[in-house]
C-alpha cells in the first residue's frame, strides 16, 4: 500500500467503526419492540373470539374445568348480563381478553428521568381503558388490595419473550357461555415477536374452578394504519319502576340447552362437558364407545357433580379449630383520607386528617395493640394540604404546618355487635390516643355511635361499659352534626340484614363506604335470625349498597367499599355478591317448594358451585344454607 493511499484507508476504517458502534450510554440490550397497532388472525376456535354470541350452552370442550365450574355454567343464563346495568358494560377480563382477539394498540411508558422502559400500555377495541404491564419490578399489592378487570400485571423479558404475570383479577369468565374464573385466578402470558407476527400465549391458573392450567394461544399481525375506534357503553336499567331486582338463571337440572351441540356435531354429550382428562389421547378410546344423542328431542340431560370441587365446604368443616391469629395486620389507602386496616378480625375503616381520627369498628380485642400501632403509622403519613391562595397567618408557615401531634381518635362508629367488629372498643377508649368528641363534663356522648339495637344487644350480653355505644340512632339515616376531616359522614341503617341493627357508613367526600358484615368479599353473609336478620333483608341491604355506589368507568372504580371481611371492593364486586345471594335464595326456595327437608337440601349442595370462592371458612356454608332454609320455610321476610 502506497503512502498516499494509507490515510484514505484509515479514514474509511474509522467511518465503518463509528457507524457500527452504539452511541455512548445507549441501551445495548433493549427489548424487542412490541409497540404499535395489531389485528388478530382468525383462530381455529372460532367460537372463542369476540365476534358473535360465543360458544353454545354446554360447550366446555378443551377446558380443564371442575364440577363447580360446570355447575356455574350449567345454570348460567345470557339474560343475566343484559339485565344487569353493572354487567352490560363490564370489559373483558385478562382471563379472556387475549382470547377475545380485539384489535389492540401497545405503547411504551418510559421513565422521563432515566429514559428506561417502565411499562407497556395496552388498549383493546372493546375494552376501553388502558391495561398497564409494569416492567420496573415494583412489588405486588397487598392481598387485601382492590381487584380489577385487568388486574395487576408485572412483566419481565426472558430473552426476546415478554412474560406477564397478573393477579388481583375480578371474577370473570374463560368462555362466554358462563364458564367462570374466580377472584383467586392468576394469568401468565408469553408474548413473542416474529415480524410482522406476534404470538400471545395465555395460561390461566384458577385454584377454584380449574383442575389444570388452561393454555390458549392467538396470533396478531402488525397493522400500522389501524386506528382503535371509540367504544362508549351506556348501561340501561330497563326494569319497570318498583319491580324487584331479579337475576335470570336456570335452576339445577333445568337448563334445556346443554345438549344442543351434541347432535349438531355428532358427538357424545360427555365429550362436550370439558375436563382435563378429555384433553389427553387416552380418553379417545373411552369417547369412541359413547354415542351422540340422535337429535335435540332426546331425553333431557341430568348433570351429576361429584368431583373434589364439590367437597370444599366439607373439607373446610373438617379442619381442626385454630385460634385466631392477628400477626398480619395491614393498612392500605382506600380513597381521600380514608384507609382500611385489615387482618384484625373485621376490617376497620380509618378517616385521618387535621381533626383527628374516626374509626368504623375496632376489630377483635386481642388485635387492639397492633390496630393502634397501625393507626399511628397512618396518621404519620398524613400531610397538610397545599397552601391556599392567600397570605399565611403564621409567622413561620412551614413550622406551623409541619409539626404534628399524636393522632387523637375522636370517635368509633360500630356497624354491628359482632365481637370481631366491636371487641376493640374498650381497648381503644382506654388508649392514650383516644380523645373523645362532643364531650359534656365527664361523659363523651359521641365516643361510640351505633344503631339502638346494637347498643341494646351489647348491654344484654354484659359487654364492658366502655365497649358499649354511648350514642345511638333509630332512624333510617344518621348524619354527623359537623364535617370531620373536611367531609360529611352519614350512617345508614340496614334493617333485618345480618341483624336488625346493621349500619353502613358513607364518607361522602372520599366516596368510601364501610359496609360491615352486610358485604363480605370472600365468605357467605353470617345472617343471624335470632338477632332479627333475614335473607330478604340482606338482599335489600345489598340492593341499597349497590345503589349508593357510582362506578368511575366501565363498571369498576368510583365508590370504594370496605367489606366486613376480605379485600377492598367496588360496586361490581358487591353486584356479583348480591346476585350470588339471590341465585342461592332461589335454589333453596325451589327445593322447599318440592317438599325437601333441611337435610335433603344440605345433601343436594345448592351452594357447591360458589363454595370454592365463599365456602372456605369452617362452618360458613352449613350455617348459611340452614339459615336461608329456616328463614324461607317459616315464610319470614323481615
Amino acid at each position: 500500500m502506497s503512502n498516499s493511499s494509507r490515510p484514505r484507508f484509515l479514514a474509511g476504517l474509522i467511518l465503518i467503526l463509528a457507524v457500527g458502534s452504539p452511541p455512548m450510554g445507549a441501551q445495548e440490550q433493549s427489548p424487542v419492540d412490541l409497540t404499535g397497532t395489531w389485528r388478530w388472525l382468525h383462530p381455529e376456535d372460532a367460537y372463542e373470539i369476540g365476534q358473535g354470541p360465543g360458544a353454545d350452552p354446554g360447550q366446555y370442550s378443551g377446558l380443564p374445568l371442575n364440577d363447580a365450574a360446570r355447575m356455574r355454567a350449567d345454570t348460567y343464563s345470557e339474560e343475566w348480563v343484559s339485565s344487569s346495568p353493572l354487567l352490560q358494560c363490564r370489559p373483558r377480563s385478562v382471563t379472556y381478553q387475549p382470547l377475545g382477539l380485539d384489535p389492540m394498540r401497545i405503547e411504551q411508558f418510559v421513565d422521563p428521568v432515566d429514559r428506561k422502559l417502565s411499562a407497556y400500555r395496552i388498549s383493546y377495541e372493546k375494552t376501553p381503558g388502558e391495561r398497564m404491564v409494569w416492567l420496573d419490578g415494583r412489588p405486588r399489592p397487598s392481598a387485601y388490595a382492590k381487584h380489577s378487570w385487568e388486574g395487576f400485571a408485572l412483566g419481565k423479558f426472558k430473552g426476546d419473550t415478554l412474560e406477564i404475570t397478573t393477579t388481583h383479577i375480578k371474577e370473570s369468565y374463560v368462555r362466554r357461555n358462563g364458564v367462570p374464573t374466580s377472584f383467586r385466578a392468576t394469568v401468565v402470558e408469553q408474548v413473542s415477536l416474529d415480524e410482522p407476527y406476534m404470538t400471545w400465549v395465555v395460561t390461566v391458573m384458577d385454584p377454584d374452578y380449574l383442575t389444570e392450567p388452561l393454555v390458549k394461544s392467538s396470533t396478531y399481525l402488525r397493522a400500522p394504519t389501524l386506528q382503535l375506534p371509540q367504544y362508549p357503553c351506556q348501561a340501561l336499567d330497563e326494569r319497570i319502576p318498583g319491580t324487584e331486582y331479579r337475576v335470570p338463571h336456570y335452576l339445577l337440572g333445568e337448563n334445556p340447552y346443554l345438549t344442543e351441540d351434541a347432535p349438531k356435531y355428532r358427538m357424545p354429550v360427555e365429550a362436550l362437558r370439558g375436563g382435563a382428562e378429555k384433553n389427553y389421547p387416552a380418553w379417545r378410546e373411552i369417547g369412541n364407545k359413547l354415542s351422540p344423542p340422535p337429535d335435540k328431542t332426546a331425553p333431557a340431560f341430568t348433570p351429576v357433580y361429584s368431583d373434589a370441587s364439590t367437597h370444599v365446604a366439607e373439607r373446610a368443616d373438617a379442619q381442626p379449630k385454630r385460634a385466631s391469629s392477628y400477626d398480619k395486620i395491614e393498612s392500605l389507602h382506600a380513597a381521600g383520607n380514608v384507609y382500611m386496616v385489615a387482618g384484625a378480625g373485621g376490617n376497620i375503616a380509618v378517616s385521618v386528617g387535621g381533626d383527628g381520627v374516626l374509626l368504623v369498628d375496632s376489630g377483635a380485642a386481642p388485635a387492639s395493640a397492633k390496630v393502634l400501632d397501625a393507626i399511628h403509622k397512618i396518621a404519620e403519613t398524613w400531610r397538610p394540604l397545599d397552601r391556599p391562595d392567600s397570605a399565611s397567618p403564621f409567622g413561620d408557615t412551614w413550622m406551623a404546618t409541619h409539626s404534628f401531634r399524636d393522632p387523637i381518635i375522636r370517635m368509633i362508629i360500630n356497624t354491628s355487635d359482632a365481637p370481631d367488629h366491636v371487641g376493640g372498643n374498650e381497648n381503644v377508649r382506654k388508649s392514650p390516643l383516644f380523645g373523645g368528641f362532643g364531650a359534656r363534663g365527664d361523659t363523651a356522648t359521641l365516643a361510640i355511635v351505633a344503631h339502638s339495637q346494637t347498643q341494646q344487644r351489647m348491654m344484654e350480653s354484659n359487654a364492658p361499659p366502655l365497649a358499649i355505644p354511648t350514642s345511638t340512632y333509630s332512624s333510617d339515616t344518621f348524619t354527623l352534626h359537623r364535617f370531620l376531616n373536611n367531609q360529611a359522614i352519614q350512617v345508614f341503617h340496614m334493617p333485618s340484614a345480618i341483624t336488625d341493627g346493621d349500619s353502613v357508613v358513607l364518607f361522602r367526600r372520599s366516596d368510601v363506604i364501610a359496609a360491615g358484615d352486610v358485604y363480605n368479599s370472600e365468605t357467605y353473609p353470617p345472617i343471624d335470625l335470632a338477632k332479627g336478620g333475614s335473607i330478604a333483608g340482606e338482599i335489600e341491604a345489598l340492593n341499597k349498597l349497590v345503589a349508593m355506589c357510582v362506578t368511575e368507568f366501565m363498571s369498576q372504580g368510583g365508590t370504594l367499599v370496605i367489606p366486613g371481611h376480605g379485600w377492598l371492593s367496588d360496586a361490581s364486586d358487591v353486584n356479583f355478591y348480591r346476585d350470588m345471594i339471590i341465585i342461592l335464595r332461589d335454589r333453596i326456595q325451589a327445593m322447599i317448594e318440592k317438599g325437601m327437608t333441611l337435610e335433603q337440601v344440605k345433601a343436594a349442595k345448592p351452594t357447591l358451585d360458589y363454595d370454592p370462592e365463599y365456602g372456605r371458612e369452617p362452618g360458613a356454608t352449613a350455617r348459611f344454607v340452614e339459615t336461608v332454609y329456616r328463614n324461607l320455610k317459616e315464610g319470614k321476610t323481615k
